[in-house]
Parts: C-alpha cells; structure tokens; sequence
C-alpha cells in the first residue's frame, strides 16, 4: 500500500543502483536523516572500495555491493525497500560525449527501469546530467509513468548549495500513484535550478541550509581561527572569479590560501579518485533536491 508523501517511515531503507562514490545515499542521509542503503550496485573497482571505506568510517551503513547492474535481480527486494536511486551512466546524454542516447552501449537506464518494475518502491531517485533533459529525458518520465509513478524533475548546481563550481544536475524524483497514467503533465521540470530554488521550501530545509554554511551568524565561530575573532568560513569556497569574496575570506582566513595540488595528492590511485569527483553527485545537492522536488510532489 502507497504511503502518502508526508508520511516517510522512521527507519528509511534503499537500493542504490551505479552508486558511485555514494553521493545521492550521503544526500539522503541529510534530508532525511532516518535513511539507510542496504544495498549497493557498482561497477568501478575504485568506487565500490570508496562505498566499503564509508562503511568502514560509518558514513554509510554496512551493506552488500553487487558489481553487475544487468545480471541484477531486483525480485528479491521487492517489499524491502522504500527507494530505488541511480546515478545511471551519463556518457549517452552528455554534451561533452557523441550524445548516441540509447545507441550507446553505456546506455544503463533500460535496465534501471527494469529493477524499479521488479523491486517496485515508493520512491526512485535519479541523477544524471543537465543534457539529459533534451535527450532521454521524456523516455525516463514516459517509462515512469508507464510503471504508475508521478514524476517531478529539475536542474540543482551545486552552486545552489554553496559549492565553488556549477555543475549541473538534472534529479528525477517519482513517487508511486495509480493515477500516474492521468498525470496532463511534468511538474517541476524547468531546464533550469531556479523554479526549484524559488519554490516555498517545505520542513527541515533549515538543516540543509545549517549544513552548507548559509546565514551563518558572524558571532558564532572559533576565536583561533586566525584572522577576525568570531569569523568562520562556509563549508564551500567562494566561486572562482568572485574576487571580492575570496579577498575577504582570504583577509579573514590567510591560512585558506589555495595552492595547486592533484585531487589525492602524493597518492596512488588519484585518477580513480579524480574520475570519482567528476562523475559525482555534490550530496548537499541531491539533498536540496530530494527536499525540494518532494515539495513539488506534495503540492
């Protein structure tokens, strides 16, 4: 039986398909800190041991990782869990790629699809990137809504959370409704963040905003920061080019002077970790719009 929106259960449970370095699962453990991935698909070697060392650093609960989405059988999570999340292979949509959509043999979501109708949750949520929404993006809501889910989309930046890149993503999220066939239209999918970032933000988006560093008070802080007494930086850099910005920070904060460095540097395996950066999900993102895109649902 559907649970309405507003009534998520306490103990939150998810299956998180090309799950990367974990990125959407961080995210819904901040919107919804009631949540827990009991289960994994990954591919990349590298990622996959990212996901066992969250495990081991308790970022994420202890969990099985399956290295093989097509040989998957989603029956046997069927009534186990709430939420099925993917971040399936952009490489078909991207315009950085040859954007051969479903004539590329990255292209995942098929099998994505076929999971979602085997293990039929509550909830899916999706990622992938901003071109998506004009290549693929109708087959994803059609085969949805096919299956009797309502469906909200949007484009969140990471620079909408505070991050010092852009970054766009597009983030699917449906929820299960027998008049899902009936649905005139797609709510929510602007192919732009800023529908999302203006809507009337629904409970709990106070401890998104605490967790990103926005309307931090100045007079709170650690008086051995360095710099002004009572100052303490968000958890984001300022945006490269916001001169005025980083001067400030920088005043206030000499000991945050950037330098040039690799992502892992000294370290073996920093490709890998660059790879992991670049296909990942900002989670304070997938968090802003798991929240927002549920309001969207809801209203």
């Amino acid at each position: 039986m559907a649970v309405h929106p507003t009534q998520l259960p306490k103990d939150l449970r998810g299956l998180s398909l090309c799950a990367g370095v974990g990125g959407l699962d961080l995210g819904l453990h901040i919107a919804e800190p009631g949540y827990r991935t009991v289960g994994f698909v990954e591919r990349n070697a590298g990622a996959a041991a990212t996901l066992v060392a969250r495990m081991a650093d308790a970022s994420l609960a202890p969990a099985l990782v399956w290295d093989d989405l097509r040989s998957f059988d989603g029956r046997a999570w069927r009534g186990r869990v709430h939420i099925v999340s993917a971040g399936y292979p952009c490489q078909p949509f991207s315009f950085a790629g040859r954007r051969k959509g479903e004539d590329d043999p990255r292209h995942l979501w098929p099998e994505v699809a076929r999971i979602v109708s085997e293990v039929a949750p509550e909830w899916c949520f999706f990622e992938n990137v901003a071109g998506h929404l004009s290549l693929g993006f109708r087959d994803v809501c059609g085969d949805l809504q096919r299956m009797g889910y309502r469906v909200a989309a949007g484009v969140v930046s990471a620079a909408e959370v505070g991050g010092s890149h852009i970054r766009d993503r597009l983030f699917i999220l449906a929820h299960a409704d027998r008049e899902a066939e009936r649905q005139p239209r797609l709510r929510g999918a602007e192919p732009s963040g800023a529908g999302l970032s203006q809507r009337p933000e629904p409970d709990g988006q106070a401890d998104l905003d605490q967790a990103r560093g926005w309307g931090m008070d100045a007079s709170v802080g650690h008086a051995d920061g360095g710099g002004v007494e009572g100052w303490e930086p968000g958890l984001f850099p300022p945006l490269p080019g916001r001169f005025a910005e980083w001067r400030e920070t920088l005043d206030r904060r000499p000991d945050l002077k950037p330098c040039v460095h690799r992502l892992a540097d000294g370290m073996a395996g920093w490709v890998d970790r660059s790879v992991a950066a670049g296909n990942g999900v900002v989670p304070l993102a997938a968090a802003h719009a798991w929240r927002m895109l549920r309001g969207e649902l809801e209203g």
